[in-house]
């Protein structure tokens, strides 16, 4: 009996040998061969760690010194990606770890790739547990279920749907630049705009698309996600070892108790709005009660799982929350550092809004589709500083894209700061600050192809952008009112690449308040 044991153990060991030597070189080496076999070009494999020591030094170099004002901003934001496509080609892969990453830089590949979504998919399965944790619902769902949810949720963000919103978002902006006059003497003073710009979308959207008080529960949550998110930007760095995020480290505990908090508190939100509905009270249609739609459609089975609609529910609540703040926060930050390099387009932006507005300090929704200069200097810095700087899918299985044979369980990375910089789509003053070039629309700016890709691309593109354009022309337009400024001597131009461009160091600027 004891033989038969140890011989089981010695089996069960010799097995497991043979699958981590498969995964550590096997597989990496298979996977260089197919790929070479068809013209990628990259690094070739190393041992285990692949390419994450130089990928880990590149960015540490990177972010250890400032830029100048003018200078580009890639070789700080993605700078392994960037040399990698300059040494290798538009169609190169590198290694994180054991496991191969495709670099697709070509307009049209890039096109088709987030286009055939059930070929190229979102990439949770194989992606860091601790990002896991920070998003979830419809950004995770595929296939069907994915398809059932976009539907679903399409009509909170109708242009009908957003015209109502308005006011809500106007007050939650009047909140923040009245917090600026107070920190003001004699009407100027220096203001670091960053983490106010973030208070500004976060209250947004908790208070127009949930409908619920930006008070002390929701500014806890909000600041839990945003920790989270540094937590999930250092992890996702680091090589994605099968089992590591189950590991008791440090890192993960911490990040699971965050976002243990989070949940804790949506879900207080969601039983809150269960409650309501099961009353008959019905205060208006948001996105609570699109979430929970499902639990009183006379349509659906009798046997309803609760538990996974109201899961799902506080998944979207996690998803449309990190992503509502972060992602319009970053466009404004940029917006007003900009605004503030070129101060021309600042004094443009500034009496278009007095013309259309003609007297009146309140935008009205109808005023919006008429800033054309505002829209112009959006869309410039949304190509210059795009929030999502690379996308990324997983292949599902060996497809084809183009010429090339993709093999199963790669993952592709569309690096979108780079299409947005492309002297060959944008002209050779891509990398200039020119809202001028939107003047003709987008496709002309682009010479003819769809390259402006800020939001994705595709099916899949996010459900929520009408709303962000929204939210930062809203604000944009009240601030050009409101106050002028410059950059403040305390600023330093430091981009950095977290799930979103951010300013590593901040943006203090100086704000100068103008006299009705």
């Amino acid at each position: 009996m004891w033989k038969f044991a140890a011989i089981s153990v010695a089996t069960i060991v010799l097995v497991w040998i043979w699958q981590v030597f498969c995964w550590v070189w096997v597989e990496p080496r298979r996977m260089e061969k197919l790929l070479r076999k068809q013209g990628f070009k990259g690094n070739r494999y190393r041992l285990l760690h692949g390419d994450t020591k130089e990928i880990a030094e590149m960015y540490r170099e990177a972010h250890s010194k400032p830029i100048g004002l003018k200078d580009d901003i890639l070789p700080r934001v993605m700078p392994f990606i960037l040399k990698t496509i300059n040494t290798y080609g538009k169609n190169s892969f590198a290694w994180i770890g054991p496991r191969p990453r495709v670099y697709i830089s070509d307009p049209e590949f890039m096109r088709e790739v987030l286009t055939r979504h059930l070929n190229f998919q979102k990439n949770f399965r194989v992606t860091n547990k601790v990002y896991k944790l920070l998003v979830g619902g419809i950004v995770e769902f595929e296939e069907e279920k994915w398809t059932r949810h976009r539907m679903k949720l399409n009509p909170a963000f109708h242009l009908d749907r957003l015209k109502h919103m308005c006011p809500i978002v106007q007050g939650c902006c009047e909140t923040i630049l009245s917090g600026w006059k107070k920190k003001m003497k004699n009407g100027s003073g220096v203001v670091d705009v960053f983490h106010y710009l973030e208070a500004y979308t976060g209250s947004a959207v908790t208070c127009a698309l949930f409908t619920h008080a930006f008070d002390d529960e929701m500014r806890k949550c909000f600041h839990l996600l945003r920790d989270l998110s540094l937590m999930a930007n250092i992890a996702i760095r680091s090589p994605d070892v099968p089992g590591k995020g189950y590991l008791p480290t440090p890192l993960h505990r911490k990040a699971k108790a965050m976002e243990a908090e989070v949940r804790q508190s949506f879900r207080t939100m969601v039983n809150e709005r269960v409650k309501k509905r099961q009353a008959g009270i019905e205060d208006g249609r948001d996105l609570f009660d699109l979430f929970l739609d499902e639990l009183y459609d006379e349509k659906s089975p009798k046997e309803v799982d609760v538990e996974g609609i109201v899961d799902d529910a506080i998944g979207n609540c996690k998803l449309f929350y990190f992503a509502g703040y972060e992602t319009t926060s970053n466009l404004l930050v940029w917006t007003m550092v900009n605004l503030a390099i070129h101060p021309e387009w600042q004094i443009r932006g500034r009496e278009e809004v007095l013309r259309v507005l003609g007297g009146r300090k309140k935008l009205q929704p109808d005023d919006l589709s008429h800033l054309k200069i505002v829209n112009m200097i959006i869309h410039e810095v949304l190509r210059l500083f795009p929030p999502i700087f690379e996308l990324s899918r997983v292949v599902e299985e060996d497809t084809k894209l183009g010429e090339y044979i993709i093999p199963k369980g790669i993952l592709i990375q569309l690096p979108i700061a780079m299409l947005h910089r492309n002297p060959d789509i944008w002209g050779p003053d891509a990398h200039i600050f020119m809202p001028e070039r939107f003047a003709d629309g987008i496709l002309k700016a682009a010479n003819g192809q769809a390259a402006l890709l800020p939001f994705g691309w595709g099916p899949r593109i996010c459900i929520g952008q009408n709303f962000a354009i929204m939210e930062a022309k809203i604000f944009l337009a009240t601030l050009l009112q409101t106050f002028t400024w410059d950059l403040s001597p305390e600023y330093t131009h430091a981009p950095y690449a977290a799930f979103t461009v951010q300013p590593q160091h901040g943006a203090p600027l100086m704000l100068q308040q103008i006299q009705s």
